[in-house]
């Protein structure tokens, strides 16, 4: 087996500190095309928070 693997940034507003994005909607829009999600990871560490960030997906391709 052999797996691709794919990051979606999501940025945070600087003014509410809240995602610009939904990162449910963009889990389940992947998972519709056969991406799984693996795992999150923060962008941009700052020493206020981070600047947003990155879900992980893979997905088995054929060898």
């Amino acid at each position: 087996m052999r797996y691709i693997y794919e990051a979606v940034s999501i940025s945070y507003s600087i003014w509410t500190g809240r995602s610009k994005q939904d990162y449910l909607e963009i889990i389940n829009e992947r998972g519709d095309e056969g991406w799984r999600f693996v795992t999150f990871s923060p962008m941009g560490a700052r020493p206020k928070g981070v600047k947003g960030i990155e879900l992980i997906f893979e997905k088995q391709v054929e060898e």
